[in-house]
């Protein structure tokens, strides 16, 4: 009895991890494809693991997809900036050939 009491405490004790899934779909649509996807992945897999009472895996799931949510933006606002500048000076060097 005294086992099955503790681990109907240790699951009240077990709060539903953040799955960051508006983060990694934020990600997907507006910075870096690739991880945005990997990232919706991994945070649909953190409801399918806390469900099925996996708690530490359900963690482990909603940190990854923080991660890879956080990757895939600075990747996506690096490109943007390199984009900019690569364009931008090649639009400013034709404006002042044209002249």
């Amino acid at each position: 009895m005294g086992s099955r009491l503790k681990k109907v405490m240790e699951e009240m004790n077990a709060p539903k991890p953040n799955n960051y899934l508006a983060l990694a779909i934020f990600t997907t649509v507006c910075c870096c494809l690739p991880a945005g996807i990997y990232a919706i992945i991994r945070a649909m897999k953190v409801n399918e693991f806390y469900m099925m009472k996996q708690y530490e895996e359900a963690i482990l799931a909603a940190n990854d997809a923080k991660k890879w949510s956080i990757i895939g933006i600075v990747v996506g606002a690096i490109g943007s900036v390199l984009y900019l500048v690569f364009y931008g000076l090649a639009a400013m060097s034709a404006m002042s050939g044209a002249q």
